[in-house]
C-alpha cells in the first residue's frame, strides 16, 4: 500500500493505492503551496490524510509537486536531464514529521542548454506514462512542457508560457478591451493556422497580436472571434516553435492533462497536420507508485 501525493502551487491531490497500484481512495483539496505559510505545511498534511495515516500508519509516503520547491515545504535539488526512473527514485529526499511519520520527497528535473528550464511534479507524470518507446509528450497548462522521452528518460523538456500570454493579453492589455462576452471559435482555426506558418517576413507574433485588434475595426473579423483568435494564434506559434526544436517529428505526441486544454491541444495539433495520443488519467499517482517501488518503498 502507498500514499502518494501530487502537492502543486494551488492543489493537492493524494491517492491510497493498494499493492497491486489500483487506487483505493482520493482526497483532492485547493491546499496548494501558495494557501499557507511554510510553517502550515505539517498542519495541512495531517489535515488532508490524517485518517489515512491513523488507519495506515506504517504506509509509505512520497509526494512530489511544487511542496518540493524553495517556497515549499521539503526543497530538493533538480536532477540534470537526462533524467530516468532510476534517477528519481536514488534521489528521493526523506523527512520525518513531528508526529514520526516518514515522506519522501521527488527531485525535480533540469536542464541547461539549448534553453535553461526547469520541471517539479511533471517528472512524476513522466514516470506514469511507463513506456518503453521514444515519445514526444505535451502537458498543456499555464506554463506548457513539451518533453521528449526515451522509454524511462527523460530526455529533453522546452517550457511554453502560452497559457500565461493569453490570460495576460486578454486581461490585462488593450486586446482585452475588444473581447466580446459571446464567443466564436472560427477564429481559433486562423490563430492557429496563421501561428504555425508565421514567418519572419510577416512581422511574427508581436506584430500578429497587434492585428487582433485591427482586424474588428476594419470589419476583417468579428469581435466574438479575437479571444479565441489570440487563443490560438499563441498555440500555434508554440506548435511551431516546439516542432523547430525538434519536438514531434515522426511522432505522434501524447497530451496529458485535463479535459478542456487536452480537446484544445488535440484539435490545434490536428490543425498543423499532426496525429496525437491522449495520456491516460491519473499519471501523477502511477508515476509516483513506480518511483517508489524502484525504490523499494513498497
Amino acid at each position: 500500500m502507498l500514499i502518494a501525493i501530487d502537492w502543486g502551487t494551488t492543489s493537492f491531490r493524494a491517492y491510497l493505492l493498494d499493492s497491486d497500484r489500483v487506487i483505493i481512495d482520493t482526497i483532492a483539496a485547493s491546499a496548494g503551496i501558495m494557501q499557507g505559510k511554510n510553517s502550515d505545511f505539517e498542519d495541512v498534511f495531517y489535515t488532508q490524510i490524517g485518517g489515512w495515516l491513523e488507519k495506515h500508519p506504517n504506509v509509505p509516503v512520497i509526494t512530489s509537486g511544487m511542496i518540493t520547491s524553495k517556497q515549499g515545504w521539503i526543497e530538493t535539488p533538480y536532477l540534470p536531464c537526462p533524467a530516468s526512473l532510476t534517477d528519481l527514485s536514488r534521489n528521493l529526499t526523506k523527512h520525518l514529521t513531528a508526529k514520526g511519520h516518514t515522506i519522501y520527497f521527488v527531485s525535480g528535473v533540469c536542464q541547461k542548454s539549448p534553453t535553461p528550464n526547469i520541471m517539479r511534479g511533471e517528472e512524476t507524470q513522466m514516470a506514469g506514462l511507463n513506456s518503453s518507446q521514444s515519445m514526444t509528450a505535451i502537458l498543456p497548462g499555464t506554463h506548457s512542457k513539451w518533453i521528449r522521452m526515451e522509454g524511462d528518460t527523460i530526455q529533453q523538456f522546452s517550457t511554453f508560457m502560452t497559457g500565461e500570454i493569453f490570460a495576460a493579453l486578454t486581461q490585462h492589455t488593450i486586446l482585452g478591451r475588444l473581447i466580446t462576452e459571446s464567443e466564436n471559435q472560427d477564429g481559433f482555426v486562423v490563430g492557429v493556422r496563421e501561428g504555425f506558418s508565421s514567418q519572419e517576413e510577416d512581422g511574427g507574433i508581436l506584430s500578429k497580436l497587434f492585428g487582433a485588434r485591427a482586424m474588428p475595426l476594419l470589419e476583417l473579423m468579428s469581435s466574438d472571434s479575437i479571444k479565441d483568435y489570440i487563443s490560438g494564434l499563441l498555440l500555434g506559434t508554440e506548435i511551431k516553435e516546439a516542432v523547430q526544436s525538434g519536438f514531434g517529428n515522426n511522432v505522434n505526441p501524447v497530451i496529458c492533462g485535463t479535459a478542456e486544454l487536452v480537446s484544445r491541444y488535440k484539435k490545434a495539433l490536428e490543425i498543423c497536420g499532426m496525429q496525437t495520443e491522449l495520456g491516460k488519467d491519473g499519471l501523477a499517482a502511477f508515476g509516483l507508485y513506480r518511483i517508489a517501488k524502484a525504490a523499494q518503498l513498497l
